[in-house]
């Protein structure tokens, strides 16, 4: 069992980031989704400061070094502001089942450049695993997916290239949260690096398109919209993405992007249960060659 902590914490961030998903859909409809992922970094933090003085007998990760701020931080950039950015702007264009779908391959980049950069290869039965899970959650978000999408021609082709820019960003996030945490350097510590940078960037991305104040009033005007950011950021930056950082401490980037990957798998009994989406018999078989993948990458 201990064998396997990166792969289980994995799927925790995956569960965690459903759970995620669905308070940042119910309070994305007051504040726009932007807004709602810089609220959560806020409360992120506030959550996170006592978290790691309890664990680590200070408030804020000081002594970690340049190099490890800069690689934490570029990680932080690519993933939670880059990747999020292309990612609203490809739900604008096509849609989010399309650009779901796109977003599901994005273990192959992660895979493809830990192989390029880090030079962590996978065995043959790892690959295999990999192939089935992407292959599941492919199968289960593409339904209807294409024929969902009612757009102009030039807004299609802007959807795919935003998607696969977000997807490609998202892998590369993951290769350098995994010479982050490098050394043995605690999740929790490189969690809190990250919040901050993510932080920083984002609210200025939103003071410089002008909607700073607008978003301010906001918020004293939506009391419960606030309550379930405050539970997106306990469920998704503060647990989801600390389990992520843990998992690349005891797996490899294309087994831990994999796993994490799942997380259209845990949206289809929360989706059932929070919004009455119906669960067809394509989600099914995606979700059993999904697990059929897992069960390999669990193999000895």
């Amino acid at each position: 069992m201990e064998n396997f902590i990166g792969e289980f914490t994995a799927l925790a961030a995956a569960l965690c980031f459903s759970l995620a998903s669905v308070t940042y859909t119910l309070a994305g409809r007051k504040f726009g989704a932007s807004v709602s992922m810089a609220l959560s970094l806020i409360f992120s933090l506030i959550l996170l400061l006592p978290i790691h003085q309890a664990m680590h007998g200070e408030l804020f990760p000081f002594a970690a070094s340049p190099q490890r701020w800069l690689l934490l931080g570029m990680s932080s950039l690519s993933g939670f502001v880059i990747s999020a950015l292309l990612l609203l702007r490809a739900f604008q264009y096509i849609g989010p089942r399309l650009t779901l779908l796109i977003g599901s391959t994005s273990p192959i980049y992660a895979t493809f450049m830990a192989w390029l950069f880090l030079s962590q290869g996978l065995p043959t039965y790892a690959l295999i695993g990999i192939a089935l899970v992407i292959s599941g959650v492919f199968w289960v978000v593409s339904e209807d997916a294409v024929g969902a999408f009612s757009g102009k021609r030039a807004e299609y082709h802007k959807g795919l290239a935003t998607a696969f820019g977000a997807a490609i960003a998202q892998g590369a996030s993951f290769v350098l949260m995994s010479e982050g945490v490098a050394d043995d350097y605690p999740a929790m510590s490189a969690s809190v690096i990250r919040t901050v940078v993510a932080l920083i960037l984002l609210w200025i991305f939103i003071g410089i398109r002008g909607k700073l104040r607008y978003n301010l009033d906001l918020i004293s005007t939506e009391p419960r919209a606030l309550a379930l950011i405050v539970l997106a950021s306990l469920a998704g930056p503060v647990f989801g993405a600390t389990l992520v950082l843990l998992s690349l401490q005891f797996t490899s980037v294309g087994i831990s992007s994999t796993l994490t990957g799942t997380t259209p798998i845990f949206m289809i009994p929360i989706s059932f249960a929070v919004f009455g989406e119906r669960i067809t018999f394509r989600a099914c078989i995606g979700t059993l060659v999904a697990i059929a993948g897992v069960a390999l990458l669990f193999a000895v």
